[in-house]
Parts: C-alpha cells; sequence; structure tokens
C-alpha cells in the first residue's frame, strides 16, 4: 500500500472506531464492537472495516448494526476528513485470532509428531 492510503486507512479505523467510545452509538447491537482494521481499495472508493465483537453470541447481529450505522459512519468520516469522496464502508468479522489460533495447533502437532 501506498504512503497516503496507509494514512487514511489508519484515520478511517481511528474515526470509525472512536464512535464506539464515549456512549455516540445508541444501537444495542454494536455494543462491544472494536475495530481492527481498514483496507482501503486502490481507487480510495472502497473500505474493508475488519472488527471483533467480545461475545460470539453477538457476531450476526453486531453484523446486522454495522451495516445500518453505514451512512451514520460515513457522514462522521466526511465531517472529519479532507477528502473529495469518502469510501463506501463494507464490514467483515476479524478472523485472525482463530486463523492464528490453528496455525498454532497445526505448528504444535506437526513438532509432535517428529
Amino acid at each position: 500500500m501506498g504512503l497516503r492510503k496507509d494514512r487514511l486507512a489508519d484515520e478511517i479505523r481511528d474515526i470509525v472506531g472512536a464512535c464506539f467510545r464515549g456512549g455516540i452509538m445508541s444501537d444495542p447491537r454494536l455494543e462491544g464492537v472494536t475495530i481492527t482494521a481498514v483496507k482501503l481499495s486502490g481507487d480510495l472508493q472502497n473500505a474493508s472495516v475488519y472488527y471483533r465483537v467480545y461475545s460470539d453470541d453477538n457476531i450476526e447481529s453486531s453484523a446486522k448494526g454495522l451495516k445500518s450505522a453505514a451512512g451514520f459512519f460515513r457522514k462522521k468520516l466526511a465531517d472529519a476528513l479532507d477528502i473529495r469522496r469518502v469510501p463506501e464502508l463494507r464490514f467483515y468479522y476479524d478472523e485472525s485470532i482463530e486463523h492464528g489460533s490453528r496455525i498454532e495447533e497445526l505448528l504444535m502437532k506437526a513438532r509432535e509428531d517428529k
């Protein structure tokens, strides 16, 4: 990624993440949501926002809550960023911890089999 793209992605992550602090969000489906990363498309028109939830029970309801709040987040981004066009936001559950655990498990199993 380019430097501008990295900085913009970090700024989007910070702005969207800040919406979950201080009681700005009133949707109960979004309780316990943490924004972990943002990846921008090459043309800066689409942003993939990755999130985690404290409880695995709330993953689906959080996804619906985030999708319904996308307009609110875009408005916050438009107010805070000095860019011509605010990217469309797409939300994805961040499964990196599960993938890391699975890799660790496989490596340990491979060591035991030697």
